[in-house]
């Protein structure tokens, strides 16, 4: 993430965000024809940024055929999240009752801001959350960090609440929950993440692009919600549409946390002992990424746990890892 390529990268996103914006039909239910525009290309540039987002981790897992340095407990959190976001989304924009009784409970001229990109990125970032996590299956991460007990009890927990609090209340009520649920998931998911950085004194395997793209999404994400209530000149979109406004918030919050770990406290691009920090960590496994040496578990037929040293630096032609028992 050099400032060159940072620079290229986000204006190519806005390019693509303001030609989609402005092909795509506009929100007719906004007075000003200006804004129209201007929110359909906000709305589709953050669709672009959130959605692309997930990608530079998952070409990263395949590249380095392992997932180390990603946290397990970040994954499996991201999909339970983003399946209580699509429910949201998708009952928003497409059921008459949901939005029979919001308006009914905010007011008839209420309008609801759930669009069309919202539940398109939604259903998007459940599927590849669900590829991330499959990949975490597939280069056997689970077999080095297994999910935390914690995790695992937090979880079911939450499917049990949610069950009941539906039997017991509306249907709007209930994607409410599913709404808050998403907003506590998505909260409690990073730092895990966080701590692992902390732990092993590095971000290899934690794509940058990941967390710039989010930070760019959350903050069009809510400059977009602003602006439609202003030009509405009803506010009852932000406090009837609570999950959107909090999720920009949180995410905000935590790509900032990680811009300082990147970039200010584990730069590994420029200097770091990447050996001692990856090797000391059972749960973070390793890692191909520049500077120091680099030790990463592997797993052979006898079942006994080996390290491959990687000298630092490229393996010409005739050199090969060394690989010890541990």
């Amino acid at each position: 993430g050099s400032p060159s390529k940072i620079i290229v990268g986000l204006v190519s996103l806005a390019i693509v965000g303001s030609t989609i914006g402005s092909i795509m039909p506009k929100d007719q239910t906004l007075p000003t024809p200006w804004y129209r525009l201007l929110s359909s290309i906000i709305g589709y540039t953050y669709f672009c940024a959130w959605s692309i987002s997930f990608y530079p981790q998952v070409i990263l897992n395949f590249k380095r055929k392992s997932t180390a340095g990603l946290s397990n407990e970040f994954s499996v959190l991201n999909v339970a999240g983003f399946a209580c976001y699509a429910a949201y989304t998708i009952s928003f924009y497409f059921s008459n009752t949901i939005q029979r009784q919001y308006k009914e409970r905010h007011g008839a001229d209420a309008e609801i801001t759930v669009q069309s990109n919202d539940v398109a990125f939604a259903v998007h970032a459940f599927v590849l959350c669900c590829v991330q996590l499959s990949q975490i299956v597939l280069y056997r991460g689970f077999d080095a960090a297994p999910i935390a007990i914690a995790v695992k009890i937090g979880l079911a927990t939450w499917l049990v609440v949610c069950v009941i609090f539906s039997a017991l209340s509306s249907w709007l009520d209930s994607l409410y929950m599913l709404s808050f649920v998403k907003v506590i998931i998505t909260t409690l998911k990073y730092i895990p993440q966080v701590g692992l950085n902390y732990k092993r004194k590095s971000t290899c395997g934690w794509n940058v692009w990941n967390v710039l793209l989010d930070f760019t999404g959350g903050t069009l994400s809510i400059v977009q919600q602003i602006g439609d209530s202003w030009d509405l000149r009803d506010f009852s979109a932000v406090t009837g549409n609570p999950a959107k406004t909090a999720l920009g918030c949180v995410s905000i919050f935590f790509d900032l946390i990680f811009f300082l770990q990147h970039y200010v406290l584990y730069p590994d691009d420029d200097h770091g002992d990447m050996n001692s920090s990856i090797g000391d960590s059972a749960d973070s496994g390793g890692g191909i990424c520049s500077g120091g040496a680099l030790t990463e578990p592997l797993l052979n037929a006898d079942n006994k746990d080996y390290t491959e040293v990687r000298p630092k630096g490229k393996l010409s032609s005739e050199e090969t890892p060394i690989v010890e028992a541990v």
